[in-house]
This record gives structure tokens, sequence and C-alpha cells, in this order.
């Protein structure tokens, strides 16, 4: 089996994803605030790239991977966008795993192996290749009970991140709990995006184990 080129870090050489998020990536520009016509949130200095093809504002978060420690937990906004939109392995950056049966994605099944469970579900991890999903399944602390799921339209949805209201005093304040958000959606202009999110259509539940040891053969 061909080995990821995936960055690793710690005396234990643990596969850091590309996607993942690092302690010393930190925000940078302007912090974002309302509008000066109280439509919405904005960046003071916002350029046309801290927004998305459907108009959503964007997290701004220092592309630097190796920059302090991985925090395995978390999602990087930009690489986990990229990974999303151009089907691309959340752990080595490269093209995903696609057959007929459609792009692999890996799950913490749970017990639901039925594909029927999974259609429709919306998922913020990127799709992944065949070679790091078995490094996930072996080295992800989050990752119980791996589930390979094949979707053969995965359709972008819309994103995950954190709604802000206006207040009295024409200030913003964010809702405590992170929120998914369909394109489309009225409140899309208070909305700071963090991650993209995509819908599994045309689901089929795949033996992982048995796709590995054809790729093996």
């Amino acid at each position: 089996m061909l080995v990821p080129e995936a960055r690793t870090w710690g005396p234990r050489h643990l596969p850091v994803p590309y996607a993942a998020y690092w302690s010393g990536e930190g925000s940078y520009g302007r912090r974002v605030m309302m509008r000066p016509d109280g439509a919405g949130i904005w960046y003071p200095d916002e350029t046309r790239a801290d927004r998305d093809a459907f108009g959503v504002l964007w997290a701004r978060v220092a592309d630097e991977p190796g920059q302090g420690r991985p925090e395995f937990s978390a999602l990087h906004p930009a690489r986990q966008r990229r990974a999303q939109a151009e089907r691309l392995c959340q752990v080595c950056g490269k093209v995903a795993s696609h057959t007929r049966d459609g792009w692999l994605f890996l799950m913490t099944g749970d017990g639901e192996g039925d594909a029927d469970a999974w259609e429709g579900s919306l998922s913020t991890k990127p799709p992944i290749c065949l070679p790091c999903a078995a490094l996930a399944a072996r080295f992800c602390p989050h990752l119980s009970h791996p589930l390979g799921v094949r979707a053969r339209r995965p359709k972008i949805w819309g994103a995950f991140g954190t709604l802000f209201v206006p207040t009295p005093d024409a200030r913003i304040r964010a809702h405590p709990d992170d929120q998914y958000l369909p394109y489309g959606h009225r409140a899309s202009r208070w909305f700071l995006a963090s991650q993209l999110v995509v819908e599994l259509k045309r689901c089929t539940v795949v033996d992982l184990d048995a796709e590995l040891a054809v790729l093996d053969g």
C-alpha cells in the first residue's frame, strides 16, 4: 500500500491531516463588525477573497500548517473548504478515493451500517483516500467504529460557523453555539463561515478492509 504524504508531529510521528488546524495559525486583519448600513457583517478591510461564491463571509485564519501544535479536533477554514470543494483527501491533501460507488467519506459508524441512514446527511469532514483512511482508523482518537461511506453525488449544501445578531447599541453579538446554515438562507449576511458543508447523496456503505486488501494486491 502506498504511504500517504501526510505531515507528522510529535515523538510518535502522528499523521496530521492536511485540513487540521494548528495552534500557531492565528487570525489576521480587522475584526468582523456590523456593516455601516446595518445590513449584515463585514470586515472593514474586506477583500473579494473574504467571501465565497454565495456571498458568505469566511473566518480569517493564517495558512501556516506546522506552526504550533496540531489541534486534531479542529479544522482550518481555508484548507477544509478547499478539500471539500475540490474533493481532496482531508489527510494528505491529494485527490480523494473515487470509484463507481462514489467519493469515500470516513464516518463514525456507531452501528449505522445501512446506507439509508447516511442518505442526505451533512458532513463537514472532507473525503479521504484509501491509504489515509487506514491511517485515520488506526490513529485518530476521535474516530470510533470507522465506517466507509461512498457518495456518488456529494452536494455543496452550505456552511458551518457563527451566526451574529445586531444589538440595540449598533454592535453585534455572536450566538453562543455554532450552527449549520444552508446557502441562500436569509440569515447568510449575518453568518461567519468556518467550514464548508456537503450533503451526502446516493450513498453506499463499503467494506474498508476489502477495499484496502484490493489496494494492497
